[in-house]
């Protein structure tokens, strides 16, 4: 006995596989600041600026910093502020904030969008994920005050970063000609600085700094801190942390002495046009035996003459609510410098 098909069948099938490749492909959608929501294939991100291809508009090139969410169904080579290599990931997002999505299905959430660096069809050409950078600076500093003076140095940082772990590594040495070349101060440390998401991050950070001139001779400091990253982009940042230190100082007349310290630390860098750039370095000390404060300010202009030269200005501020000469409580200095970054 044969069995007839139904032609029901083929109508069935045929609908199947019109489900299966007679679809058109989902768009993505980008969501933003202003409220529009756009449609279309997202081409790149770089250099600040998302191309966005669409059938109403042609391709789009929009700001990043008004890209508040993105959702793809596609994989892209995307890298993270703080990574130099791509990797292949998945974007979700909604109105406000971006999920991204590793190759071993981790996610990593953030709130807004600005975390994403870097987004590719094709992997870039570009360095490993970690991320090797610095600079060194030949500095001529004026010292007022306490004590006037004029002094020849240099000073650097080393950084080796990823999106998650930053490690700084600085130094600043100078000199002065007095009967004779004498070392006169230097400030050397180590911070190293877990980030928990794109805003929190927990620090811990050692440091030693040595005047001949002042009566406090040797600070050195360890210590931990919570802190809180509001934004970080190629045009600046603003972080800034709060926890407890242990402080040793040696004073030119009197025994070592050692106190607890409350620690508030805060850093700012806002581009002001093309290359310049304002920057303020804050740290301030509340010793708590005394209930005194020591403050740190570092504050200047920083002008990029190429891509790897700069030309600095820094004026520096130190203060010591209960110093051993209750006449010299703070001392500012202008400190000039040519730098070469990488």
């Amino acid at each position: 006995m044969l069995l007839r098909r139904s032609p029901f069948r083929w109508f069935r099938l045929l609908g199947i596989l019109y489900l299966v490749i007679g679809q058109p492909t989902f768009a993505d959608t980008v969501w933003m600041s202003n409220g529009d929501v756009l449609s279309g294939d997202i081409i790149k991100l770089d250099a600040g600026r998302l191309s966005l291809k669409t059938q109403y508009a042609g391709t789009l090139e929009l700001d990043w910093s008004f890209v508040s969410a993105l959702d793809s169904d596609k994989t892209f080579w995307i890298s993270l502020i703080g990574e130099k290599q791509a990797s292949l990931r998945q974007i979700k997002g909604q109105e406000t904030g971006v999920t991204v999505i590793e190759a071993d299905g981790q996610k990593r959430s953030f709130s807004a969008a600005w975390p994403l660096a870097a987004i590719h069809t094709n992997k870039p050409a570009i360095a490993d994920t970690w991320e090797f950078g610095g600079n060194l600076t030949a500095i001529l500093d004026g010292s007022f005050g306490n004590d006037d003076e004029l002094l020849f140095g240099v000073e650097g940082t080393l950084n080796i970063n990823d999106q998650w772990n930053k490690n700084a590594l600085y130094w600043d040495i100078e000199v002065e000609n007095d009967d004779g070349v004498k070392a006169s101060l230097w400030d050397i440390g180590y911070s190293y600085s877990r980030f928990l998401d794109e805003h929190w991050f927990v620090q811990a950070a050692a440091g030693q700094e040595h005047d001949s001139t002042e009566d406090l001779q040797v600070l050195t400091s360890l210590g931990g801190t919570l802190g809180y990253r509001f934004w970080e982009t190629a045009d600046g940042f603003l972080r800034t942390s709060a926890g407890l230190s242990q402080l040793w100082e040696k004073y030119e007349d009197r025994e070592l002495e050692q106190d607890y310290a409350l620690t508030w630390i805060f850093n700012y860098s806002t581009k002001i046009i093309n290359n310049w750039h304002y920057f303020a370095d804050s740290r301030t000390f509340f010793r708590m035996k005394g209930s005194t404060t020591l403050f740190t300010l570092n504050q200047g202009i920083k002008i990029g003459l190429t891509d790897q030269i700069s030309w600095k200005l820094t004026h520096t501020l130190d203060y010591d609510s209960d110093p051993v000469d209750q006449t010299k409580k703070a001392d500012g200095r202008i400190r000039m410098g040519i730098g070469y970054q990488w």
